[in-house]
């Protein structure tokens, strides 16, 4: 059978799918598509809808054309964004008598907006290939380059939020996602969108050679797994002396809150924080004969519902607690909330990491880091004053929301190795640390990430597993290791190749800790040399078709 003839026999039904589907339809549909080719849940053919959006907006749109391709990047992107963001709901049903109410305009609102971004990128490249790149090849390059242009500024504008970009696609810690070694999360997806966009310019005749996109992008996919096999399989990850205690006590948000429940939570931290390790894990590390405990313990965001100062206050029920917590030169680090004063001397409130250690006469403790990045909504109100008329509050109640701190930087603590703080929200950013504009060999490197997160916020949900693929493409991107601690999972420990380590995993749901240890950083890690080479790439993709199809046009005419 022929290509003509199965086109012949599947006529009826492409027609009865127009009749009743239609182009936004279908747009939500090829949404939803990339929406599931994303983790948990991975259908990867579904990344072909990339190019079949693609030929719809090369089609006829009608009298209102930058409208409709507009109408098609908004239903695409908000089935893309429903299916990636609903378990935000979760969040507001932890007090549903008070923000209950607010759960369905959240689902809808929240993939309503972002999907704006898809909208704009559609209509943008509508506008640019109507002329001179009608039907010429390289508009796939255009529609490349405006779609991860759009995606990166959806990440950037207004705080950004970079859930999901299309290189995420590619579960962290595969052969494909060793790209984003090279160029960053969002420049593999421009590797992605260029792959599984380009069959929508190939011309399917008797040869390959009207085929040459898809063909090319076929090789390129070949080569890029075959780069990350390569890398997966020749990159020795080596430990250091550094033991890692995870802690999850799997204590959902709304049974922390509630009242009483103060004493029970922590002790259920001590309880897990001096358990014993394993004999055989003791035994595997012959040079703690002497210091039988970890050397760090980690402890999640919003770990106690307190305030720091509080919780450590020597009148208060859970001073005594914290005093026979640590061992000499242990280090607690925890995830809390606690008061400080701004540059203009206000009180403020901050999401902080905190570190506790204990040397011989005391337990001292001390804020090594404050949270730069705050979720929107959900530790600020934007447009307080509007909002807050209309009922709406932040998530958080503490105050009146938080306040963030200076840029995020790499940060040190008595006994540990140099670390990257990342505290929730922030394991989605890319390049987030500030290097005060050092060259790179003037930076003080950290030697692994410190990631807490409340997760508790999503419950047992998709949010959770793919908070975790997202951040742990920070540990590929920066080839350092990264320690990631939730309340009710994921935690886990991921090597600087983005695999969690094996035996290091709780799992949603799961109480418990593991003991690890700190794997070392890879030797060289080349998106640290060059952070912004996705941008130079996406103004490539962007202007090579338009400066292409100049040439040609003032080539004919001077001919």
């Amino acid at each position: 059978m022929t290509l003509t003839d199965l086109g012949a026999r599947l006529a009826p039904a492409v027609a009865l799918y127009r009749r009743y589907v239609g182009p936004n339809r279908q747009a939500a549909l090829l949404g939803l598509l990339l929406g599931l080719a994303q983790p948990p849940f991975g259908f990867l053919p579904g990344l072909l809808a990339y190019a079949v959006l693609l030929r719809s907006l090369d089609q006829d749109l009608g009298p209102k054309p930058l409208r409709k391709a507009f109408a098609l990047g908004w239903w695409a992107g908000f089935l893309y964004f429903l299916v990636g963001c609903f378990w935000v709901a979760e969040a507001f049903l932890v007090d549903a008598s008070n923000q209950g109410w607010m759960a369905p305009f959240a689902v809808c609102m929240l993939p309503g907006g972002i999907a704006l971004f898809w909208g704009a990128a559609f209509a943008v490249y509508r506008k640019l290939a109507a002329g001179r790149l009608g039907g010429h090849w390289s508009r796939w390059l255009l529609f490349t380059g405006l779609f991860c242009l759009f995606e990166w500024l959806r990440g950037t504008v207004l705080t950004g939020f970079p859930w999901n970009p299309a290189g995420a696609t590619w579960k962290a810690g595969s052969a494909v996602s060793q790209l984003a070694s090279l160029f960053g999360v969002y420049g593999l997806s421009l590797f992605t969108v260029a792959l599984f966009s380009s069959p929508a310019v190939s011309r399917w005749g008797r040869d390959l050679k009207s085929a040459w996109p898809a063909v090319v992008s076929a090789v390129l996919l070949i080569a890029g797994a075959g780069y990350g096999a390569v890398r997966l399989s020749t990159t020795e990850i080596r430990t250091t002396d550094t033991w890692i205690r995870l802690v999850q006590p799997n204590i959902g948000q709304r049974a922390k809150w509630t009242e009483g429940a103060l004493l029970k939570v922590m002790r259920e931290y001590v309880s897990f924080t001096k358990a014993h390790a394993t004999r055989e894990f003791l035994q595997s590390v012959t040079k703690r004969d002497n210091k039988p405990y970890p050397d760090v313990v980690i402890w999640p965001e919003g770990a106690l519902p307190d305030a720091a100062e509080n919780l450590l206050d020597p009148q208060s029920e859970t001073a005594n607690l914290f005093g026979i917590l640590l061992s000499e030169n242990q280090v607690l680090l925890w995830g809390a909330y606690h008061r400080a004063m701004d540059e203009n001397d206000l009180l403020v409130w901050r999401n902080s990491l905190l570190a506790l250690s204990r040397d011989k006469a005391e337990t001292t403790y001390e804020v090594v880091y404050s949270k730069f990045k705050l979720v929107p909504f959900g530790e600020f109100l934007p447009f307080e004053s509007t909002l807050e008329k209309l009922g709406v509050k932040e998530l958080a109640h503490v105050g009146d929301g938080f306040t963030p701190g200076p840029r995020t930087r790499a940060v040190e603590v008595e006994h540990l190795p140099r670390f990257l703080p990342l505290i929730c929200y922030e394991g989605l950013f890319p390049a987030l640390a500030d290097n005060g504009g050092k060259p790179v060999s003037a930076r003080p490197k950290p030697s692994w990430i410190v990631n807490i997160s409340n997760d508790a916020w999503f419950g047992p949900t998709t949010g959770p597993v793919q908070h975790l693929n997202l951040s742990s493409y920070r540990a590929i991107e920066e080839g350092l290791p990264m320690v990631r601690s939730t309340p009710t999972g994921v935690s886990a420990v991921i090597d600087p190749l983005g695999r969690i380590v094996k035996g290091s995993e709780i799992g949603i749901s799961q109480s418990g800790f593991r003991d690890v240890l700190l794997p070392e950083a890879v030797a060289f890690a080349p998106y640290t040399l060059w952070r912004h080479l996705h941008l130079v790439l996406v103004a490539l993709f962007c202007l090579i078709p338009v400066m292409f199809t100049t040439f040609v046009a003032v080539s004919k005419n001077n001919q």
